[in-house]
Order: C-alpha cells, then sequence, then structure tokens
C-alpha cells in the first residue's frame, strides 16, 4: 500500500497532524498490528484517497466474509482499551465517509454506504455526543454541509437513512468562513426535513438495517423478483 503524505484534512480532534503520513496516522490510531495485514484499514485508507478499486475488492463478498472488512469503525473502537481517549469516537473528520466526500469521491462514498456504512455517525456503535469535541459536527450530514461538499452526498445520506433530527441547528452559507456550505446541498436537506420519506424508501432501510451490515450480501439470494432486489441493493 502506497503512503499518503497529503497530511491533515480539516478537521478538529481525530484528524491527523501536519507533516505526518496517513500510514503512519491510521497504524497510531486503528491498528494493533501490522498495516498490510489489516483489512479495515486499508479499507479506510483506500476510502480516504478515493481508491475506488481497492474498496470494491476488499468488499467483495468472499474477501469479505473472510477477513471481515469493516466500513464503519465499531471494530477499531471495541477493541480498544476504554480508558485510551485517542480510541473514542472524538471527531466525525476521521470516518472514512467523511474523508471520501472531503476528498470529493462521490464512488467511494456511494459504495461504503451501499455496503451497510452507518449514515450518521459511521458507526453502528453507541455514540455517546459528550466524546464529541466542542466544536465538532454532532453527526456525518452536519459534517458533509459544513465542508461544503456537493449535493450528491447530502442527497446519498439521506437516501441511505440518515437522522435528519440529529442536527443541533441548520448549517448557514455564510457561517463558515474556509468551506461554505454549498447552497444547493443545503436546500436538499431543507427539503428533505420538511417532507416525509416515501413507504418504498422506508421499507428499503428498514429491510437492510434488518439484515445487518454483515449480511447484505445475502439481498442477492433473497426470492423476490431482480428488480427488488436491485431496489434493495441502492442499484437502480
Amino acid at each position: 500500500m502506497e503512503e499518503d503524505d497529503r497530511g491533515a484534512e480539516p478537521g478538529g480532534a481525530g484528524a491527523p497532524r501536519m507533516g505526518r503520513s496517513l500510514k503512519a496516522w491510521l497504524q497510531d490510531h486503528y491498528c494493533d498490528h501490522d498495516l498490510e495485514q489489516c483489512q479495515d484499514t486499508l479499507l479506510h485508507n483506500a476510502a480516504c484517497v478515493g481508491d475506488i478499486e481497492t474498496l470494491r475488492t476488499l468488499l467483495q463478498e468472499e474477501r469479505f466474509l473472510r477477513y471481515g472488512a469493516d466500513v464503519d469503525v465499531d471494530r477499531q473502537l471495541s477493541c480498544s482499551d476504554v480508558f485510551s481517549p485517542w480510541r473514542r469516537l472524538i471527531s466525525l473528520t476521521c470516518t472514512p465517509l467523511y474523508r471520501s466526500a472531503a476528498h470529493d469521491s462521490l464512488s467511494c462514498f456511494r459504495l461504503l454506504l451501499q455496503a451497510g456504512a452507518n449514515p450518521d455517525y459511521n458507526s453502528w456503535s453507541a455514540v455517546c455526543k459528550a466524546n464529541l469535541a466542542p466544536s465538532s459536527p454532532c453527526c456525518l450530514l452536519e459534517a458533509i454541509l459544513r465542508h461544503g461538499c456537493d449535493k450528491q452526498f447530502v442527497q446519498l445520506l439521506i437516501d441511505f437513512g440518515a437522522n435528519l433530527s440529529l442536527l443541533r441547528s441548520e448549517p448557514s452559507c455564510d457561517e463558515h468562513s474556509r468551506k461554505k456550505v454549498n447552497p444547493e446541498a443545503l436546500q436538499v436537506f431543507r427539503e428533505a426535513k420538511c417532507a416525509p420519506r416515501t413507504l418504498c424508501s422506508l421499507c428499503r432501510i428498514t429491510v437492510r438495517r434488518a439484515l445487518g451490515k454483515d449480511r447484505l450480501y445475502a439481498i442477492r439470494s433473497l426470492p423476490v423478483p431482480q428488480r427488488i432486489i436491485g431496489f434493495l441493493l441502492y442499484e437502480q
């Protein structure tokens, strides 16, 4: 795996310090053994740099079932000492979903969500908001809006079931000087918050969450028409 020396992407506690390689930062925070053997870290690194082919390889059914590459940060957080603050989710800007969006990699962002990544925190474990830095976004949707990402990223989070009520306040287009909120993305959020989800959308979200991300591959073997399978997999 190649090292990425582009340094820190914006964002508070949990982001790598300037001058450190991404590989070294991932090793320190998420890996207790050789990085090249850690499937989670390889996957997260690929998301960071927009390497869609590596993501697809790691998420192939046979490889995923064998190694358990995780699109969320649950495994890294749960395997650590509870007294190690750097192993708690203290910033959403360190998650693969945020970093793929920050690098404007819509294809990686979508693939992570299709593979079952949590659209609220990139973690299905219980998240203690008190652990998040005061200036940190309270959910991924807020983080994406603050970063000024295109409306497609916001729409995907909404489509995959992001909880729109998690935002403490609506980001303003003039609120953040370094990265302005994309007005089109903000409008997508506003429209979604004012309108109830469709029954089809609710059914898809419910079925996928009932299966869980580790069993999404089983959707292809369901005894239902191929059109429904494609719908459940967000391939339509």
